[in-house]
């Protein structure tokens, strides 16, 4: 009798030992899929404007957009629509006619049960200033 009791509790601890390794594993085994961004951008005097896209619709809404003179000079920031566009008025005009302006989209990371989602950063082409005076 006292075998069975010596073999069943070395079953049940190597029962015990799988179940647990195979349970860390599933924790270990997170996936991240990441996800390409792109923004455009376009002016209308010195209200900017465009539209973030991806092949993933969660990566387009809510996501936030900063505006930029050239030299990394924050100009606003905002947050796109459910289909990605946005619009930002910037303030101010002292010496804005001669600079050059770029959008960047946030990196945005999500996940649930073990994949996380990863919108990536985006940054748009530089453009010059527009007005519409002849």
């Amino acid at each position: 009798m006292r075998n069975r009791t010596v073999t069943v509790a070395a079953i049940a601890t190597l029962v015990s030992a799988l179940v647990l390794a195979s349970g860390l594993s599933t924790a270990e085994a997170t996936r991240t899929v990441k996800i390409a961004s792109h923004i455009t951008i376009k002016s209308n005097e010195l209200t900017f404007s465009g539209r973030v896209r991806s092949s993933n619709a969660a990566c387009r809404g809510d996501r936030k957009v900063t505006l930029y003179r050239k030299q990394s000079q924050v100009l606003g920031s905002t947050t796109t629509n459910s289909s990605g566009s946005w619009k930002i008025a910037a303030s101010g005009s002292a010496g804005i006619s001669l600079g050059r302006f770029y959008a960047k989209v946030k990196q945005r990371s999500e996940g649930t049960a073990g994949t996380i989602y990863v919108c990536k950063v985006a940054k748009s082409k530089p453009i010059p200033f527009r007005s519409l005076r002849p």
